[in-house]
């Protein structure tokens, strides 16, 4: 049994991270936060906006998520993301124009129960991302 995963995270523009080393990463999903380690069931599962920790050789990288959907199988992570940024590297620009797209997102007319709790999961993880920078 493998040891570690690989792990691509992409957007429609480009990859943004690949690596084969990685022994866990956790995600925000839908449901709640969700560990991946090495050798986890297959699953395709939607994502919440939220942190993404990446676990390799030690030390930890973090990147911030708008949405997005996860799937897994033999030990190969590929996280689709429609927005990300690296947390080492966000800049205040970033993050207000994140506050802005959530504001808007809550402000829409016509939206689902569903949709008004995804708004507002994503102004609350702006405002938590804020407040730690």
């Amino acid at each position: 049994m493998s040891e570690t995963i690989q792990l691509d995270i992409v957007t429609p523009e480009k990859k943004i991270f690949s690596d084969k080393g990685i022994e866990s990463v956790t995600v925000p999903g839908i449901e709640g936060d969700m560990g991946i380690l090495p050798n986890h069931i297959p699953i395709i599962t939607f994502l919440k906006s939220g942190k993404i920790f990446i676990e390799s050789s030690g030390k930890q990288i973090s990147y911030f998520i708008s949405d997005g959907v996860l799937e897994f199988n033999n030990n190969l992570l590929t996280i689709l993301a429609s927005e990300i940024y690296d947390l080492e590297s966000i800049s205040a620009k970033d993050i207000e124009y994140l506050k802005i797209k959530a504001k808007e997102k809550n402000t829409k007319q016509d939206l689902t129960d569903n949709e008004i709790f995804l708004a507002n999961k994503f102004q609350e993880e702006v405002e938590l991302l804020s407040s730690s920078k």
